[in-house]
């Protein structure tokens, strides 16, 4: 490791960085505001603004990292110090702190000092060169707190990066996923900047920071394509309300806005616009899915998220359309006739591109403008043509009458009948949305102002082929960031087993597939407690490489009495420091129960529910299927006996999801018989 000697040069260029902002930002806020209605006045106020914003975030950690690279055609190394947000010299024009979106910040995060000669690409084109030095920076409150040097050119020892990596991960959390500029890997880098022509598919192992990855995908997206690409136009599907509250930060401090965030339950239900539609009680469904399995319920749940169901409503709905359609000649008045022909002939033909709805819409302003010319065509007075059309809009107003639009439920309600599938009314299950929305768009239609410039799904192994369809058909192009654990896939009958499935959905040539096989979140020891967990898993699995961060022991533990013990466990947890724990039972009423026991002597312990819309740190207690996508300090996982965690997939999956929450410390109470998945495991104590 080589530590930076040059503390005294940093504070230095950090003092005379930081009058430079102060004096710009000072000279900015002098200019008053512009409120008028000149156009070009309007755009110079919004530029003006962001640069009061980029400067009013520099101020307190202004940049991250330094990176000194002389480009081929210069005749000495250039510092490029690179930080979140993008500051120029008003005077000259050059940066003084280069966004890490930025294509040479790039060489920050790919260098791993083995490379003689590097590059960038600019839009000026390739820019080649090579690397003098690469240094870690942190500032906080705007004092230099930490200087770390990963590559000097001349020494041979540069593992200055994997210490500051190390020391960054060892830092504990607050109740909010926090970005992670400053310690963006290499494989990282390769997929945050990924091109946009793609549908990008993560495999990542917990822990191995894919959520943040994605979400710098976004704010880089929006950098690089700023000409094409609205935030406005971009949405994160994350899997409940908790987890958008524990992101919600992310975006924020990457001076990103405006793009939404929300489940697909919740989008979906504000596109159909049925206020008499609602939602069965997910508490209840979560809670039989997981405590209460019913075999036969999953087999119709995976069946109507695949896309053989999606083929048949698609089916269904031709017919539909045609029933809807049948027409006849119109006959306007004796000799003006308009043939079913030609009426079939503007549905199929003419039309052939809009929903149902529009296709109604149309045909009438069609057959009144064919009212209009035939009108036209006789020879008669103004009083007998007005005669005439109004006879005429008579007849087509009853021969309009005669199409029925249905609503999208009813026809659901039509499909699942002709199928002889179980009835829905205006209580559906989650499932029943992505059916529903597909009629929505081939009946309503999707307008130009909802569609999507980019779409990312978090956790979504949970998706169904048939969900990611209508969302591809709400999308521009194939702009989407997926991302997810097979592994994790605790809601498999909702979802995916395979990632060949939302392949098949684009094409295969239409996709990059990448895997994040790094754990980055959890310590060595509690890494290799999943890893073992893991491979009782049926099929191969792909286990977690630890990035080396050792902590304490696994411990597993036999008990008479749970309360007790908890309360001491987080008294000891107390005693370590740490900030966030959880303790994770293994069905609602046993952690409701717990609850009530523990608040008395724990007031500030939450109960994290289903219906739940924050998460608030501190000690919680859950049950460990509403765990998926959270991290804490330490973690307590009760009841893992035998009778809890058979050898079944479904409960390999959900203990691996339990044990991979766990940032620092785990452990694990029982009575009873200790399950088989962990049969074997030797770290840690076993009593």
């Amino acid at each position: 490791m080589t530590v930076s000697s040059n503390y005294n040069e940093e504070k230095h260029v950090l003092t005379q960085k930081q009058k430079h902002i102060q004096s710009s930002l000072k000279t900015l806020e002098a200019i008053p505001r512009y409120h008028g209605d000149d156009f070009n006045e309007q755009v110079l106020e919004d530029s003006r603004e962001r640069q009061r914003e980029s400067l009013k975030k520099a101020q307190h950690e202004p940049y991250f990292g330094r990176l000194d690279f002389q480009a081929y055609e210069d005749t000495e190394a250039k510092p490029l110090y690179i930080g979140k947000t993008g500051i120029y010299d008003e005077d000259t024009g050059d940066p003084l702190i280069l966004d890490w979106r930025a294509p040479a910040s790039s060489l920050f995060y790919a260098f791993s000092g083995s490379e003689d000669d590097v590059y960038y690409e600019a839009p000026e084109g390739i820019i080649d060169g090579e690397i003098e030095l690469k240094r870690n920076i942190v500032i906080r409150d705007r004092a230099l707190y930490r200087v770390v040097d990963s590559y000097k050119k001349g020494e041979m020892e540069s593992s200055g990066g994997d210490e500051f990596l190390l020391y960054k991960l060892g830092e504990q959390k607050d109740h909010r996923l926090r970005d992670i500029v400053s310690t963006i890997q290499g494989e990282q880098n390769e997929i945050i900047r990924h091109p946009q022509n793609k549908a990008v598919i993560i495999q990542g192992v917990a822990g191995s920071g894919k959520t943040t990855v994605a979400l710098h995908r976004l704010a880089y997206l929006l950098y690089e394509y700023r000409e094409s690409l609205k935030a406005e136009h971009m949405i994160i599907f994350a899997p409940n309300a908790m987890f958008l509250d524990y992101i919600s930060q992310v975006l924020p401090e990457l001076g990103v806005g405006h793009i939404q965030q929300t489940t697909f339950t919740s989008w979906v239900f504000k596109q159909l616009d049925l206020p008499s539609l609602s939602l069965k009680n997910q508490a209840n469904t979560l809670k039989s899915r997981f405590e209460h399995p019913n075999q036969s319920d999953d087999q119709l749940t995976s069946y109507k998220g695949s896309l053989e169901f999606m083929m048949i409503v698609e089916k269904e709905l031709t017919q539909i359309e045609v029933q809807t359609f049948q027409t006849e000649d119109f006959l306007a008045w004796n000799g003006a006739v308009l043939s079913s022909e030609a009426i079939t002939n503007w549905l199929i033909n003419d039309f052939r591109t809009s929903s149902v709805k529009e296709k109604q819409e149309r045909l009438k302003a069609r057959m009144k403008r064919w009212i209009e010319i035939e009108v036209n065509q006789f020879y008669l007075d103004k009083k007998e043509q007005e005669e005439l059309r109004k006879e005429a809009m008579r007849r087509l107003q009853r021969f309009l009458s005669k199409i029925k639009i249905r609503t999208t439920l009813q026809i659901y309600q039509q499909i699942l009948k002709q199928q002889n599938l179980p009835p829905v009314k205006n209580e559906v299950e989650p499932v029943d949305l992505a059916p529903l929305l597909h009629i929505h768009q081939k009946w309503v239609g999707i307008k130009k102002e909802e569609k999507f410039d980019h779409v990312v799904i978090d956790e979504a192994q949970d998706f169904s082929p048939y969900q990611l369809t209508v969302l591809k058909n709400q999308t521009r192009g194939q702009s989407f960031t997926i991302l997810g654990d097979l592994s994790q896939g605790i809601h498999s009958v909702e979802g995916i087993d395979e990632w060949m499935a939302f392949k098949e959905v684009f094409g295969p040539t239409q996709t990059a597939y990448f895997e994040m096989n790094k754990s980055y979140r959890s310590t060595y020891e509690i890494i290799e407690c999943a890893n073992h967990i893991l491979k009782q898993f049926p099929t191969k699995s792909t286990l977690a490489e630890p990035v080396f961060r050792s902590g304490t022991p696994v411990h597993i533990r036999s008990v008479q009495q749970m309360g007790p013990e908890i309360l001491a466990w987080i008294d000891a947890m107390r005693e370590q420091g740490y900030q966030s724990m959880a303790v994770m039972g293994r069905t609602t009423d046993q952690c409701q129960d717990l609850y009530q026991f523990l608040h008395h002597t724990e007031p500030a312990i939450s109960f994290i529910q289903a219906a739940d819309q924050t998460y608030s740190g501190g000690i919680s207690i859950l049950p460990v299927y509403l765990s998926k996508g959270l991290e804490f300090d330490a973690v307590l996982l009760l009841d893992v006996d035998d009778e809890s965690y058979t050898q079944k997939p479904e409960h390999v999956k959900l203990l691996y999801v339990g044990v991979t929450r766990a940032l620092h410390h785990l452990e694990m109470l029982y009575s009873g018989k200790l399950t088989p998945l962990l049969t074997g495991y030797q770290q840690g104590t076993h009593t």
